[in-house]
């Protein structure tokens, strides 16, 4: 603290030594202080405890002692982030992943908070060997449905398109429970490259209980449905089930009876044509190891919250995702670190 006290007060005599605490200061030494004040507070938010903070804020307001323009406001320092300078401040002082600093480039984050979480949250993927198994992360961090598009493992690419029943909410990404209400991934896995004997992975975090018949977690299929790959939940019969290169009837098809679905992280991942896994959280909620159909993968887009059938979204969620991941097989092990990771993330955003 000694350091940064001394600076303050190393600025304070070089440009107003002849102020007085009680003469109201003229414009331009207003914004001098603001401006220094502003990117103070930047590059020490979340370096110190609350108490240090206050005393180091504590300092910097002492030179605009009885002038309230020089007195920054909590919109003043929010403000001052969303600009160029106050991004560039902001990542050079937490050290962002350069993959997550693109990430920000790309879908103009500002919010401190949800900058760090992703920070952490991408560093902890590439510390367990994580990151490369993903084609898609979508973290729904930002101000609006816009920014919350963009994936987080490459943002140049599956930048989500928005059905109009799709809601905006600091827990995630909401949806109306209509056919509107879905989001278009824009990922084909045909277009991937992945036929029927693949390995795959789809994740999410939910935190709500589903609570009707035909609630879609994700998917996509043919118009004649024979050859799918979705999760649906039924509320009503106290079931779930997840088609993975499905014919609709049995083969690539996981059931789970008697659970509706509770809130949780849920992970559907197989390894191959003989593999078909469910998990909730920690817990396995069914496995298979009967055999896929070998018809052809769906040529349509993925879509969360709703069934892409034929590029017409069908059904719908009433549901709200945290986070949703698209990519390779993921082991029980891999799945279990993967859902402490997301659990750090949500928590730290306060979407549990």
């Amino acid at each position: 603290m000694a350091t940064a006290q001394k600076a303050v007060v190393s600025y304070a005599q070089k440009e107003i030594d002849d102020a007085k605490y009680d003469k109201p200061c003229c414009s331009y030494e207003e914004q001098i202080k603001k401006g220094l004040f502003l990117k103070f507070c930047l590059e020490n938010i979340d370096c110190y405890t609350d108490d240090e903070q206050d005393k180091l804020i504590s300092v910097c307001n002492r030179f605009s002692q009885n002038c309230g323009g020089c007195v920054i406001t909590d919109a003043d320092l929010t403000a001052f982030k969303s600009t160029a300078k106050g991004k560039e401040l902001t990542a050079k002082f937490i050290s962002l992943d350069p993959d997550v600093a693109y990430f920000i480039s790309m879908n103009g984050l500002s919010d401190t908070t949800q900058i760090t979480a992703t920070d952490t949250f991408v560093k902890a993927l590439k510390s367990a060997n994580l990151w490369t198994k993903f084609h898609s992360i979508h973290p729904f961090v930002g101000s609006s449905l816009g920014a919350k598009a963009y994936n987080l493992k490459n943002p140049a690419t599956f930048l989500m398109t928005w059905g109009s029943g799709a809601i905006n909410t600091a827990k995630g990404v909401d949806f109306d429970g209509t056919t509107n209400g879905y989001g278009d991934l824009n990922l084909n896995f045909v277009s991937l490259g992945y036929t029927s004997t693949a390995d795959i992975h789809i994740s999410f975090y939910t935190p709500d209980a589903n609570t009707i018949a035909r609630n879609i977690g994700w998917g996509a299929q043919t118009a004649t449905g024979n050859d799918r790959i979705t999760m649906v939940f039924d509320g009503i019969g106290l079931n779930h089930f997840v088609d993975i290169w499905s014919d609709n009837v049995s083969a690539g098809r996981l059931t789970v009876s008697g659970d509706a679905g509770d809130a949780g992280f849920y992970m559907t991942s197989t390894a191959s044509a003989s593999d078909l896994r469910l998990r909730r959280n920690k817990t396995a909620l069914a496995t298979s190891t009967g055999l896929r159909d070998i018809n052809p993968v769906p040529n349509f887009d993925l879509f969360m919250g709703s069934l892409d059938v034929a590029n017409v979204a069908t059904y719908g969620t009433t549901r709200t995702f945290g986070i949703f991941t698209v990519g390779y097989n993921l082991t029980n092990t891999e799945s279990d670190t993967l859902n402490d990771i997301v659990d750090t993330y949500l928590t730290s955003l306060n979407r549990k």
